[in-house]
């Protein structure tokens, strides 16, 4: 009795994971961005958030590829993505989300910002985002990179096509 007790749990929980991990993969795999509304929930869309704030985004090499100060390339490192906010003046708060459009895949990322908003560089103010999780494309791959600019309730999305991954071998 013993014996038959432990198989049936032993089926119920086996199949509670199959059933668990099968669900898993296909939220992982459907390709399909999360929802904006997550990220600007009640906000506005304006077409010059960083013409109002004076901001500027630096648009050159937003995903890097084996890059590490001093260190030795490695081509199984997760791929940098930068996303580099200047201004002459303090920047305000910012909230930074992307989604980056490949062939074979599309990419929600989130951002941090990781001076946390007290980055110089030069005389000009620096707010450098992160991708909160990795991510690996591969060299040379060509993508399109939408960014959401949050701030003080209006977003502004930018959209950079035709991108190229920077190798920096």
């Amino acid at each position: 009795m013993k014996k038959m007790l432990f198989a049936a749990i032993f089926v119920v929980v086996c199949a509670f994971l199959i059933v668990s991990c099968f669900a898993d993969g296909t939220q992982s795999n459907t390709n399909v961005p999360v929802s904006k509304n997550l990220f600007i929930n009640d906000s506005i869309e304006v077409n010059n958030l960083l013409e109002k704030y004076n901001l500027s985004l630096r648009p050159e090499w937003f995903i890097w590829n084996d890059y590490m100060p001093g260190g030795k390339p490695y081509s199984k490192r997760d791929s940098i993505c930068t996303i580099w906010i200047t201004s002459q003046v303090k920047i305000p708060a910012v909230e930074v989300f992307a989604t980056i459009i490949t062939e074979r895949s599309t990419l929600p990322v989130s951002f941090y910002d990781i001076y946390n908003g007290e980055g110089m560089y030069g005389n000009l103010f620096l707010k450098d985002f992160r991708p909160v999780n990795g991510f690996r494309l591969d060299d040379g791959e060509e993508y399109n990179i939408e960014i959401i600019i949050k701030i003080n309730g209006e977003y502004q999305v930018i959209l950079f096509e035709n991108q190229i991954v920077y190798d920096a071998h």
